[in-house]
């Protein structure tokens, strides 16, 4: 017997599918359609992977941001030993500048993480999203280069979009969206 909601066997005394937590009606279960045929590579556990690790990119890189705006308020108070051997207006434009990198970097990172989460959820925008992402990551040498090539062959292959279209779609209709 399989599960009505994923597809995933469910032993025939069980409640409740063990994959998904979808409650299993014996009707439901004898009418459900034969489980999904396993690709060569499984890219729902592809999609999940590639999510997670642009959540996990995205927190790496705001810690990075948090230590370059850490940095502007260390330029914006120097001691005033250092700040005279300065021109007068040098510690406040570094530390402005330094606090503008270090929002912006915050910013690149929290959207990192929001395509990550989207991508888990299978959100109609995360694959765009994700995919613009994925070519700032490319800068990132040598994870970060290698995370966006890991992105674009999950979601650029045939079975990549095909999975991501199909089980967006089963998201959007099961949301009512």
């Amino acid at each position: 017997m399989f599960c009505t909601q994923c597809g995933n066997e469910v032993e025939p005394h069980a409640r409740f599918c063990s994959k998904c937590g979808h409650e299993v009606s014996e009707a439901a279960a004898s009418a459900a359609p034969a489980p999904p045929k396993k690709t060569e590579h499984d890219m729902n556990m592809h999609v999940n992977i590639l999510g997670w690790l642009l959540v996990g990119s995205g927190i790496l890189t705001a810690i990075g941001g948090m230590i370059v705006l850490f940095a502007s308020q260390v330029f914006r108070h120097l001691p005033l030993q250092m700040a005279r051997e300065m021109p007068v207006g040098v510690p406040p434009f570094v530390a402005w500048i330094t606090s503008v990198v270090g929002l912006s970097i915050i910013a690149i990172a929290a959207a990192t993480a929001a395509s990550g989460v989207g991508l888990l959820q299978y959100r109609s925008w995360a694959r765009v999203f994700a995919t613009i992402m994925a070519v700032l990551l490319v800068f990132h040498f040598p994870i970060g280069t290698a995370v966006a090539v890991y992105a674009f062959w999950v979601l650029f292959s045939r079975e990549g979009q095909e999975h991501f279209k199909s089980r967006s779609e089963s998201t959007m209709t099961a949301s009512g969206t």
